[in-house]
């Protein structure tokens, strides 16, 4: 199916919240990371949220962030229209600088929802600009999600050398100024690589949020930034509390980088010149009877091994969240998927 837009994705988050289980948001900046993660999703029948960095889309677009983005919308788009699943794609991150993207985003339905972080600026201006991306989606369906708090780490174009957690009545009071429909929230958990064991991982903080807002009579869904070093007890916990969505990029940075370096370490002879040959890059070693084996070389070939690697670990940590066999049951596409 194509990928569904933020109307299928709300109902999902629904089902998620009533069915005590939560998705993993999984970033990409390329073909490899997102062919891994479709297979796993697929056989595990699960729909995948996809998100887009502003850093990914810069990356993805030789430094247009515009290009970029358009690129790896229509990519995952493309690739999911024959998978049996929903697809869902997030920004994820994009701050006020990126205010004109987020517009693009919207009337080209790229996307099925927006996370807008204004978490730097303070507690009025942090509403105004959710309220502001909320305005600017109002009437095509995407979601937006907005955070309140502090996350430590660096994760890509934001950084943080501080943690502040949320507060359970900050968190009502700035879900009904800024009209978000997704709170992140700042319970410990950081940016970049992170030991679970050394997290304090406030799951009170959770819990004291999620009940603020039911009194409030607000069913919004949580999400938690920073959590590939989580351990799959503190997943449960935080599901447990109304989180639904926790985003995984960094495990997956390292996953892919590690498969590559094994791949490479292990067949550096055929495709190093060895010692007393010509590093003849140019010619293409014309000059000397060693050749590097192209079977080996081509990037295809460690690219394969980086795919099954993405989907292994992909479906470990979709386990966690236990999204397996929960896929759009519709089968359908919503009215804001994206207009191609």
């Amino acid at each position: 199916m194509p990928f569904l837009g933020g109307s299928a994705l709300k109902e999902a988050y629904r089902r998620a919240q009533r069915g005590g289980y939560a998705y993993m948001a999984n970033n990409i900046a390329e073909p490899n990371t997102l062919l891994g993660l479709l297979d796993a999703y697929t056989e595990a029948k699960s729909d995948l949220v996809v998100q887009i960095s502003p850093g990914a889309a810069k990356y993805a677009g030789g430094g247009d962030k515009l290009a970029g983005l358009r690129a790896l919308s229509g990519l995952i788009s493309v690739l999911a229209v024959n998978r049996p699943i929903g697809v869902f794609i997030n920004l994820d991150h994009f701050t006020t600088q990126e205010l004109a993207l987020m517009d693009v985003a919207i009337r080209e339905r790229l996307v099925s929802s927006i996370m807008i972080d204004a978490s730097a600026e303070s507690f009025e201006a942090n509403i105004r600009a959710s309220a502001e991306v909320v305005r600017m989606a109002k009437g095509s369906g995407i979601l937006v999600e907005a955070e309140l708090g502090k996350i430590r780490g660096v994760e890509d174009e934001i950084s943080s050398d501080e943690a502040f957690y949320t507060h359970p009545d900050e968190a009502v009071e700035f879900v009904r100024a800024s009209g978000a429909d997704l709170l992140a929230i700042a319970i410990g958990t950081e940016h970049g690589v992170s030991k679970g064991r050394k997290i304090e991982l406030r799951v009170d903080l959770a819990k004291a949020i999620q009940a603020k807002l039911h009194e409030a009579g607000l069913d919004t869904p949580l999400v938690l930034h920073g959590s590939s070093g989580l351990l799959p007890g503190q997943v449960r916990d935080a599901i447990r509390y109304g989180v639904c969505k926790l985003n995984k990029d960094t495990h997956y940075q390292y996953v892919y980088s590690r498969a590559a370096c094994e791949f490479y370490l292990k067949n550096s002879r055929a495709i190093m010149p060895p010692d007393g040959v010509e590093d003849d890059i140019v010619d293409l070693f014309s000059k000397s009877d060693w050749s590097p084996d192209k079977k080996l070389f081509d990037p295809r070939v460690a690219g394969k091994l980086v795919q099954e690697k993405i989907k292994w670990i992909a479906g470990e940590l979709l386990a966690q969240g236990s999204s397996g066999g929960h896929a759009n049951p519709s089968g359908e596409s919503d009215s804001s998927t994206a207009k191609r």
